[in-house]
């Protein structure tokens, strides 16, 4: 099942936190020894920090336990949280005040299955820029929708993000930080499978900054 928007709103914004802010890096992680204990074997603080987070209740013994509903969104809670904990186990993040580093953390979070994570990145960001450098960042967030609408098994959702974002991207990708030509091309034939009926599939490795030369348009 999909998590209710409320919890999954704030798991994003934490995990958005957590490039930056050590306590919400602190909290995430205490999520993940929750998921892999299963309320078992936290640690000092965890269980102050996760009823903080307001999904938690105190049971007897010191077990920690999700609440009412909650409980049953606790097997996407934990893909989530596993997911972010990966993505955070791959060395130093990008800076948070370039546009590079910002996408840098944006292919970490698509690397990991995190487009909605990777969406509430980058909308700031575009809603900021001007010009090709303002359509080629609303092209990669389309594409995250797309992923993330297959994600939860809406084709038509994906099918139509998926042909918008990169309709925007093959006109403005110059304007990005890293050449994009291959990846575009490869995500031009998952939409002619989609189109087809298929499934949409997991991207190829999103592409990043430092793995590429700079091109300006």
């Amino acid at each position: 099942m999909a998590l209710s928007l409320p919890l999954r709103n704030r798991l994003a914004e934490l995990i958005l936190d957590a490039f930056d802010d050590a306590e919400a890096r602190r909290s995430l992680e205490a999520l993940a020894r929750f998921c892999a204990g299963r309320g078992e074997g936290l640690r000092g603080d965890d269980a102050a920090r996760l009823r903080a987070l307001g999904w938690f209740r105190a049971e007897d013994h010191g077990q920690i336990r999700l609440r009412g509903a909650h409980a049953a969104e606790a097997p996407d809670l934990c893909r989530r949280v596993r997911a972010a904990s990966a993505a955070f186990g791959g060395g130093p993040p990008g800076d948070g005040l370039t546009l590079a580093g910002l996408l840098e953390r944006a292919a970490r979070l698509a690397d990991h299955g995190l487009y909605f994570e990777l969406h509430e990145l980058l909308e700031p960001v575009w809603l900021r820029a001007e010009g090709k450098e303002r359509t080629a960042l609303q092209g990669l967030i389309q594409v995250a929708v797309a992923y993330h609408h297959a994600q939860n098994d809406n084709p038509t959702g994906a099918e139509s993000l998926l042909g918008e974002g990169l309709a925007k991207l093959r006109v403005a990708a110059p304007a990005l930080p890293f050449s994009i030509e291959t990846w575009v091309a490869a995500l031009d034939g998952e939409l002619t499978g989609l189109r087809a009926g298929g499934r949409l599939e997991s991207p190829c490795r999103w592409p990043r900054p430092a793995e590429s030369p700079w091109r300006s348009g």
